[in-house]
């Protein structure tokens, strides 16, 4: 009797738990629900907000492409190339931090990791000074090696944390049987760094991409802002076109989903071993 009314409040209180997920995920998801709807209604719609459509209005998605597609190219441009250079530089960094011990190791480490704590404001003025004596404001290049500059901390942190997990007799093991530590480090230990990699990927990809103080500051034409400034000037006009604006917010946040979907699978496996270490 009582086994049976133990699984009972068991079960009661697991459908409590779950009840309470579905309505905070649709809580969520209601401004998602929003903007979809708005994006594919006609302006004499849009004043009904919970209303469903009586067609499809494509015509916000052209208005919106033709505002924001330059910006979406540019945003391509800069995030790959960031998000590769970053994860690349953070895992060298990584590399002996996790799998060497040698004196100040931990001041190096400490040091990496203060650069977490520098808000971007701080630093906007003297970085704004430096990119236009390099002579290269308003270029691609600048906006790489800013976003490098700032996400080489949080992504030495996670590969870090994450190369702690592999066993350090698995290099000894390569060293044994003639792999150098170069070698070890690019045929061993990034192949084992996928789910970290997947972790450090994710998160540099969705903080580069919806970046709007460095896109605002330190460019000006239409062949280098991101996608986030052309949004932002849908804000600044006197006439605000709510139906093409979340169009373009829809198709904005695509590729991040994407990202997202695409490693998805070592995700969860790699936050987990890059926060759980030290």
């Amino acid at each position: 009797m009582k086994t049976n009314r133990f699984s009972l409040d068991r079960a009661l209180r697991r459908s409590l738990i779950y009840a309470i997920l579905v309505a905070a995920s649709a809580f969520f998801l209601v401004p998602l629900a929003m903007m979809i709807l708005t994006s594919v209604k006609s302006p004499a719609e849009i004043v009904d907000l919970f209303s469903f459509p009586k067609a499809i209005y494509y015509k916000n998605f052209s208005i919106a492409i033709s505002q924001i597609g330059r910006g979406l190219l540019n945003s391509v441009c800069i995030t790959l190339p960031a998000v590769l250079l970053s994860s690349m530089l953070g895992a060298i960094a990584a590399y002996p931090l996790s799998q060497f011990r040698f004196r100040g190791d931990q001041i190096v480490y400490m040091v990496l990791l203060s650069g977490l704590f520098v808000p971007y404001q701080i630093v906007m003025i003297p970085l704004f000074q430096i990119i236009r004596s390099l002579h290269i404001y308003d270029t691609y290049l600048g906006m790489w090696l800013v976003h490098t500059a700032y996400g080489v901390p949080i992504c030495t942190f996670y590969m870090r944390n994450y190369f702690a997990t592999i066993p350090r007799s698995l290099m000894e093991a390569s060293i044994i049987d003639g792999c150098t530590l170069t070698g070890y480090f690019f045929r061993v230990l990034i192949k084992l760094g996928k789910p970290g990699f997947s972790v450090v990927v994710i998160l540099q990809a969705r903080a580069v991409w919806n970046d709007l103080l460095f896109g605002l500051s330190l460019t000006r034409s239409r062949t280098v802002t991101p996608v986030t400034v052309e949004l932002a000037k849908y804000v600044g006009q006197t006439d605000i076109q709510y139906g093409s604006l979340m169009a373009a917010t829809l198709i904005s946040i695509i590729p991040t989903v994407l990202i997202f979907l695409l490693f998805k699978e070592n995700f969860i496996r790699g936050i987990l071993g890059g926060s759980v270490k030290s």
